[in-house]
C-alpha cells in the first residue's frame, strides 16, 4: 500500500488507543503489524520473533511507532510526515 493508505489504516487505531505498530516496507509497499507488547515488561516471544524476522529478512529499516510518544495529532498528513521523519531519524530515508 502507499503511505497515504497506510496512514488511513493506522489513523483509526491510533485514535482508538491502539498504540504500537511495526511499520516497514516490502519493496515499494508500506506494511504494518500490531505490536502490543512493545515497551511492556512481558514481551510476547512470538511478537518479538516476528519483529526480528521483519528486521533481518524483509526491511532492516523497520520502525516501531508508539501513538502516544511519536504523534502529537492523528491527522492523516501528520501521520505520513511523522512516519517518514521517524525513518529518517534512523538514517533510512
Amino acid at each position: 500500500m502507499r503511505i497515504q493508505e497506510l496512514a488511513e489504516e493506522l489513523q483509526e487505531g491510533l485514535e482508538e488507543g491502539v498504540m504500537n505498530y511495526i511499520v516497514y516496507q516490502e519493496g515499494r509497499q508500506w506494511k504494518y503489524e500490531l505490536y502490543p507488547s512493545f515497551n511492556s515488561e512481558n514481551v510476547n516471544e512470538e511478537e518479538e520473533k516476528r519483529f526480528l524476522y521483519i528486521k533481518y529478512r524483509l526491511d532492516d529499516e523497520v520502525i516501531v511507532i508508539n501513538g502516544k510518544k511519536d504523534f502529537d495529532s492523528y491527522d492523516l498528513k501528520y501521520i505520513q510526515k511523522q512516519i517518514k521523519a521517524l525513518r529518517s531519524e534512523k538514517g533510512y530515508v
